[in-house]
């Protein structure tokens, strides 16, 4: 209504909402890519529990798909392909400060299916297919989590006696729970995989994913929440390593939720359909 489209948008590590906004005149049509037309200023809209701030933003190039809240009121605009010059791959990620001025640029490896940052600044990622499967080092695990300096800090690859129980093809959706990180992956179209990764020792567990391709997800304790694309909320309970399910609820929403843009923080499911955002607790 004022003349704005949100390009796209996150949930930081305290639960606030971050919505980056373009002018109309830079958004290209609905549905086209890249969905925006660089260089184009904007703005980013945080609204916390403390409040409103708002970051700023002008000459950006690039057309961002991930947006991520660091430490210090910093933003992280992300591509989720990323581009080569000969046989160098090109940064793909810009930390911005809190007065919009760009600073350092990141390569955060290619096809990123989802992004989400924590409390101390991690960067965690889990990428495509055409990423896992190409040439991209970064991408080849399918899971990854960098620091703000684009230092990679954890990989799957790290602690072989944590091996994962199948090689990833494509990364679903994240979550943080207290200090812990949350990834959702599948290693074929017929089964799903949660991965809780713990920062301090780089230790991590995987276990069954009670729902197939999930939207998006929040764990608090012993307890889950997921989301479909098609509207369906189910709740659940972990029991040794199988989530056991306590309900079922089809949401009566305007339209479908986009994947790989749900957010999960301390149990509260955050995600966008139609023109609002909807929160649910685990």
């Amino acid at each position: 209504m004022a003349g704005r489209r949100a390009l796209t948008w996150t949930v930081g590590p305290d639960g606030e909402l971050a919505v980056l906004l373009v002018p109309e005149r830079y958004a290209a049509p609905p549905g086209a890519w890249p969905s925006v037309k660089p260089p184009f200023d904007g703005e980013v809209v945080v609204h916390g529990r403390h409040g409103e701030w708002r970051v700023p933003l002008t000459g950006v190039e690039g057309s961002p798909d991930h947006l991520a809240l660091l430490p210090g009121h910093r933003i992280l605009l992300a591509e989720a392909r990323a581009d080569q010059d000969g046989e160098e791959w090109l940064p793909n990620g810009v930390v911005h400060g809190a007065d919009g001025t760009p600073g350092r640029e990141l390569l955060l490896g290619d096809d990123i299916g989802v992004l989400v940052s924590d409390r101390d600044g991690r960067i965690w990622m889990a990428y495509g297919d055409e990423g896992i499967y190409g040439d991209h080092p970064m991408a080849v695990p399918g899971l990854r989590a960098v620091d703000g300096t684009g230092r990679s800090v954890w990989s799957p690859r790290d602690r072989p006696q944590d091996r994962l129980p199948g090689y990833p093809l494509e990364g679903l959706a994240g979550a943080t729970e207290g200090r812990y990180a949350w990834l959702a992956w599948y290693p074929s179209p017929s089964g799903s995989y949660l991965t809780r990764i713990d920062p301090v020792d780089g230790s991590s567990t995987t276990v069954p994913c009670p729902v197939r391709q999930p939207a998006g997800f929040a764990v608090r304790g012993r307890e889950g929440v997921f989301l479909s694309g098609g509207g369906e909320l189910t709740r659940h309970l972990l029991v040794g390593k199988e989530w056991k399910r306590t309900g079922t609820q089809k949401l009566r929403l305007p339209g479908p939720v986009e994947p790989g843009r749900a957010h999960g923080r301390d149990g509260v499911l955050w995600f966008r359909c139609g023109n609002g955002w909807y929160r649910v607790e685990a």
